[in-house]
């Protein structure tokens, strides 16, 4: 789809989403905090990422002392969020990098880089895909970026914004490009609201959809 078009359909959509759920508001958390939850959020959902994250926490109260201790304790502190395994040594070897790499365990230094610099540095780390770090970047950077998760994934396939074996990459690549400029993040978090509500994966509730008519889904009904 032509990127002035995509653009048209995505503003129109900002503007359905903002008069049906508000403008939504965050509380921006330090970098380093967003990559470790954005991490343990992989292929789980919120209750269980904030139950391991805030045991992480309370068993090590700083990154210092996550980076120090023994994978397998971080394993059974992240347990809850489901794949703690890889999660827990994603986590120790990030730390372990930022620690190297920027001299502490801080990212405040990506402040200073494009989104592109920071994401192609971010990615080059295993565990931390272009999700994960375009998470970390709008919401604790204040980048405007719409990250690409399994449901703002499931909603463009479904309004035909993009191809059907369009992957989630390609999907943010293409959706970032159409994107009205200040409205990504915002525009990602009410995605994800109308993703869990209405378009959800299984059951969607289509006959109180607001983006009905404009639907490309095969799928949608419309009783309610």
């Amino acid at each position: 789809m032509a990127s002035k078009i995509l653009s048209k359909k995505i503003l129109k959509t900002v503007s359905i989403f903002e008069e049906t759920f508000g403008v939504p508001q965050w509380r921006r958390k330090d970098p380093l905090d967003e990559l470790m939850l954005t991490i343990l959020s992989q292929n789980t959902n919120d209750r269980n990422r904030d139950n391991a994250y805030h045991k992480l926490r309370a068993q090590f109260p700083t990154w210092e002392k996550v980076m120090q201790a023994d994978v397998e304790l971080i394993e059974g502190a992240i347990r809850s969020a489901g794949l703690s395994k890889q999660k827990s040594k994603n986590m120790k070897n990030a730390l372990l990098w930022i620690n190297d790499y920027f001299g502490d365990l801080s990212l405040d230094k990506i402040r200073s880089l494009s989104d592109d610099e920071a994401i192609e540095l971010l990615t080059s780390q295993k565990g931390v895909g272009i999700k994960t770090a375009a998470v970390m970047l709008a919401f604790s950077l204040d980048r405007d970026l719409c990250p690409v998760d399994t449901h703002v994934h499931r909603i463009a396939l479904r309004l035909g914004w993009v191809r059907e074996k369009t992957n989630a990459v390609n999907t943010f690549k293409l959706l970032r490009v159409a994107m009205p400029r200040g409205k990504a993040a915002t525009f990602h978090l009410n995605l994800l609201r109308f993703g869990r509500e209405i378009c959800n994966a299984r059951s969607p509730k289509c006959g109180g959809c607001p983006l009905f008519e404009v639907c490309k889904w095969k799928g949608r009904h419309d009783f309610k």
